[in-house]
């Protein structure tokens, strides 16, 4: 067969294909069905993808950022409503420890800016979050709103806002010049944050409670390396609080000052914080 005869046969069907699509859009609601198909195909799409092995195949990533171990319970994740995640246990350091019980989370799904553009967007909570290391440890009830366009290639998250709201909040473990002193309770902490090119802007983060009263403001610049993010806090604590009156006398001149509040700087790693009273030198109490 001649190659004219070949490219004559070619041309004759795409002439036949096209003058039967050009008839099939001209029936009665076939433009309509088009797009139903289109549709229905899309949802299909999305419906069948296999979420929950993609969001357990992120969280053990994060076993590459600087976690000691990451544990992932049972997954449950819904296109509408809630989804479930029994527990996750995360391991950071010889000793440190964060575990989630119970984790409910609501995502808008878009697999354009969920898969492609690595952002995620809807509110979590949780039965309980607590965070131990050695004989201290931190626990509350969280719940929260977000928006967090993470880096492609590190995973760190970039862009966008942090809004949590802290229930039943206790912490133990405080030393203050070598004493021990018993748990410190809040009622709720509320925080507002933006995070802008990895780093978390601290908007508001105020905590009450029969204990404390106080606040904290700065940022906290994320790393690839969980560990390894670095603070730049200045907390204001209340000194009209009930702790800062029980241990006055451990405290000094600091419970004395003239505008009623007691400040502390945070500064170094989430690692190997640092604490600093003005016209103190720095210390490492926790």
């Amino acid at each position: 067969m001649e190659i004219r005869q070949i490219r004559e046969r070619i041309s004759a069907a795409f002439k036949s294909a096209g003058r039967f699509l050009r008839e099939t859009i001209a029936l009665p609601y076939a433009k309509l069905y088009i797009a139903a198909a289109f549709a229905l195909t899309a949802f299909f799409v999305v419906l069948g993808f296999p979420f929950d092995v993609f969001i357990r195949a992120e969280l053990q990533k994060m076993e590459q950022r600087g976690l000691r171990s990451v544990e992932v319970g049972e997954i449950e994740f819904n296109l509408i409503g809630n989804s479930y995640i029994d527990s996750l246990i995360l391991g950071a350091g010889s000793e440190s420890e964060i575990a989630i019980r119970d984790l409910r989370f609501n995502i808008a799904v878009n697999p354009v800016t969920t898969l492609l553009y690595k952002t995620l967007k809807g509110s979590i909570g949780a039965g309980e979050l607590r965070f131990s290391d050695g004989d201290s440890s931190f626990s509350c009830i969280p719940t929260g709103e977000f928006r967090l366009a993470s880096d492609p290639g590190s995973g760190v998250p970039r862009n966008g806002f942090l809004n949590l709201e802290l229930q039943n909040v206790a912490l133990k473990g405080i030393t203050i010049k070598g004493f021990a002193i018993p748990a410190v309770r809040f009622g709720s902490i509320v925080m507002n944050s933006e995070l802008h090119e990895g780093e978390l802007r601290i908007i508001k983060f105020d905590g009450a409670g029969p204990d404390l009263r106080g606040s904290i403001r700065g940022s906290i610049t994320l790393a690839p390396y969980v560990r390894n993010s670095t603070l730049n806090l200045v907390i204001d604590i209340d000194a009209q609080s009930k702790l800062v009156q029980d241990y006055r006398i451990l405290l000094g001149n600091l419970a004395n000052q003239g505008d009623g509040r007691l400040r502390l700087n945070l500064t170094g790693t989430l690692s190997a914080p640092s604490v600093a009273f003005p016209g103190a030198e720095k210390g490492h109490e926790r």
